[in-house]
């Protein structure tokens, strides 16, 4: 039994006797928990005999074990020789412990705390074979414990671990719940043991605008054998500044420069210097945002080392200067930093100018480099380019400044005698803006027209001669008439510079049917020759193409006895050029009716029939207009022939046949000199007549169309 005892509980002495003990042994290791309970065996009934019993407790790492007796009833012996508890902590023996509270023998625990410095502890419980109820001893019930983990205090020098073990934090000692950390001064580093400090100074990085750095321990002497390497990355655009604090002192040498420790400023890659002695650097300006220090030491030496204050301002560029003395720099600042700018005008009539390039505006940023993002501008003077062109006119230069550039003026004028000007309120004078436009004094860019001179003929007819064998008209004293040539020749007068005014049966004769012939397609075909007063010379010259042609809605074509709304407009594809053989006829005034009274004489030219043959050359005669009733009487006298004699028409001549128009005139105006303004005035067109020169013949009224040739005309400008 002795050797079964000794086998199975290795920490229990094989003592003489053991061979003699009889009862039950257990050993109990209680679970890692934070708290718990210990009981006797059977309690609260009373506790066997003959028995062992042991408990091995452990709670958690970092803590301490606490344990107190709730209950306790041992029997009572001298030293505890019989019954007894044994509480062991940190290979040391706590106590041996029986007996009844209030007794005189034995050692009860009562509210004692056993705690341990470690995170275990060993109860041992021992009966003997006298725990019996035989009616005369009062069975002992045993006893209750409770435990729990406390934590502990790592960092206390008087709680030592078990096996005498504490923390050896080299610099610093924290505790927390459950355990312990060490940490370094400033300039240590944590070691892998997680005790021990080293200087680290190998990787040292500072991002803040301004602060301070200083070799480990300063202003006590630094360690031995260092390696620091300090760096400064600040964002870019700022200038770092280092200025050194007092005292100063790294090891030198008297003939050689550093050669023991040493001090190493660099700025993007740039040695600044290299330090040591006692003498300060002073105050450095690096501008750079980018400073790597470096420090160098051996393994002797007692110098106390150094401190930097470093500080940050953003970087300069240098001031911008004018290329020229018509740039002008807006606010211009006395110091320009990262980010700041400056912005570039001219002066006015002045161009901002990049190469070749125009620009609309400049503005040039400081860069983190301390540069300027792009060079200053140059002005140049505003250009306007030479002027429109004037259709039918010409400009000239007013003032010296004969190159189209700022301030720049010219004059417009036209063609005279054959056009006018015509302009807006700002006059026919134009400069050249400072927008590089040219524009009148009123700010205006539209230039002036120059519209034809109309009735001005350069060398009017003076002499009187019938048509019918009269006189030939010289170049220049009809520059308005058209020959035309539609359905058999006719003739026409200008209008403006593209505008022929004829009689609409030149187009549609009376009592000829063209099916399904539109006025587009007779416009395709039609011919009007300008500027001569000779047939041949006219074709030679050339055709002017009619676009569009208009006949007033009155005329019919299948009357042949009414001749109303005979007239017509023709508009040429392209403007012509006006001069001396070659003007419009001017329209009469609406309240002008003077032209058709009785005897105000006239004229009409034409390229007709003259003595039974088609003319080859321009004839005109002069006819007095004729009063209404006379006119009607003459035609009543002709009962064989219907024809209606309109208001919209009136008659000139002479009753038996003196001077007449005839074949070939029909279309041509009949024109007055307006005594008031000098101008010709065309106020009928030949229209119709019974035979040539026997009696009157009879004219388009144009006053009664004003209107409709004013609709056309101007709705033709919009």
């Amino acid at each position: 039994m002795s050797s079964f005892i000794c086998h199975i509980h290795r920490h229990v002495p094989c003592l003489p006797w053991a061979f003699l003990f009889f009862g039950a042994i257990s050993s109990s290791p209680v679970p890692k928990k934070l708290y718990g309970e210990i009981r006797s065996p059977g309690y609260p009934k009373p506790y066997p005999n003959n028995n062992i019993s042991i408990w091995d407790i452990q709670v958690p790492k970092g803590y301490v074990l606490k344990l107190t007796f709730k209950y306790f009833d041992l029997e009572p012996s001298e030293s505890c020789f019989y019954d007894y508890v044994k509480i062991k902590a940190d290979k040391k023996d706590l106590g041996r412990y029986c007996g009844q509270l209030g007794s005189t023998t034995g050692n009860h625990p009562g509210r004692k705390e056993f705690v341990s410095k470690g995170n275990r502890m060993h109860l041992e419980f021992h009966s003997d074979f006298s725990n019996e109820d035989n009616g005369t001893v009062i069975p002992y019930r045993g006893f209750l414990a409770y435990y729990k983990a406390v934590d502990l205090d790592e960092c206390d020098s008087n709680n030592a671990a078990e096996n005498d073990e504490r923390p050896q934090c080299q610099h610093f000692c924290h505790n927390y719940v459950g355990g312990y950390f060490c940490s370094c001064r400033t300039g240590y580093q944590l070691q892998s043991d997680h005790h021990s400090c080293q200087v680290e100074c190998s990787s040292e990085l500072f991002t803040e605008a301004s602060g301070y750095l200083s070799s480990p321990e300063y202003p006590q002497p630094y360690p031995e054998d260092l390696r620091c390497n300090y760096s400064i990355r600040l964002q870019k655009g700022l200038s770092i500044t280092l200025t050194f604090l007092e005292p100063f002192e790294i090891d030198e040498h008297q003939q050689v420069h550093c050669p023991y420790d040493q001090l190493k400023i660099q700025a993007r890659g740039r040695e600044i210097g290299e330090f040591c002695g006692r003498e300060s650097p002073g105050i450095i300006e690096t501008n750079s945002n980018e400073v790597d220090i470096l420090f160098l030491t051996d393994e002797s030496g007692f110098s106390r080392g150094w401190k930097i204050h470093y500080t940050s301002e953003k970087i300069r560029c240098p001031q911008p200067v004018p290329r020229d003395q018509f740039t002008i720099i807006r606010d211009l600042q006395p110091v320009y930093q990262f980010q700041d700018y400056f912005v570039v005008s001219c002066k006015t009539g002045y161009n901002l100018m990049e190469g070749n390039r125009k620009l609309l505006s400049f503005t040039a940023v400081c860069q983190a480099d301390g540069t300027w993002h792009q060079p200053m501008p140059r002005c140049e003077i505003v250009n306007c380019g030479s002027p429109k062109i004037l259709t039918n006119g010409a400009f000239s230069y007013v003032n010296e400044l004969a190159n189209n550039k700022y301030q720049s003026t010219i004059s417009y004028r036209c063609n005279e005698p054959y056009y006018h000007i015509v302009t807006g309120t700002g006059g026919d004078r134009f400069t050249c803006s400072p927008e590089g436009i040219w524009l009148d004094q009123d700010g205006q860019a539209r230039i002036p027209a120059c519209l034809p001179v109309c009735g001005k003929p350069v060398h009017p007819v003076i002499k009187v001669q019938r048509i019918l064998g009269g006189l030939s008209a010289k170049t220049g004293n009809f520059p308005w008439q058209a020959l035309t040539g539609i359905n058999g020749r006719g003739g026409g007068a200008l209008l403006g510079d593209r505008w022929i005014l004829t009689a609409a049966h030149t187009i549609f004769p009376k009592g000829a049917v063209r099916n399904n012939v539109s006025l587009d397609q007779i416009a395709e075909e039609a011919e009007v020759f300008l500027g001569h007063t000779n047939v041949e010379e006219l074709h030679k010259m050339g055709n002017h193409p009619v676009r569009r042609i208009f006949i007033h809605p009155d005329y019919s074509p299948k009357d042949e006895y009414n001749f109303n709304g005979d007239i017509a407009l023709l508009e040429l594809k392209h403007p012509v050029t006006l001069g001396p053989t070659l003007l419009p006829i001017c329209l009469p005034d609406t309240t002008n009716t003077t032209f058709y009274v009785d005897g105000h004489m006239g004229y009409v030219s034409g390229f007709g029939v003259d003595k039974n043959i088609i003319s080859n050359d321009l004839k005109y005669v002069s006819l007095p207009a004729v009063a209404r009733d006379k006119c009607q009487s003459w035609l009543d006298s002709k009962k064989d022939i219907p024809m209606v004699f309109s208001e919209n028409m009136f008659c000139a001549g002479f009753p038996r046949g003196k001077q007449d128009t005839c074949q070939g005139d029909s279309g041509s105006v009949f024109t007055v000199l307006d005594r008031e303004s000098g101008r010709w005035v065309a106020t009928g067109i030949v229209s119709w007549g019974i035979g040539c020169a026997q009696g009157y013949g009879f004219y388009t009224k144009i006053l009664s169309y004003l209107d409709w040739i004013k609709g056309i005309v101007e709705e033709d400008k919009l």
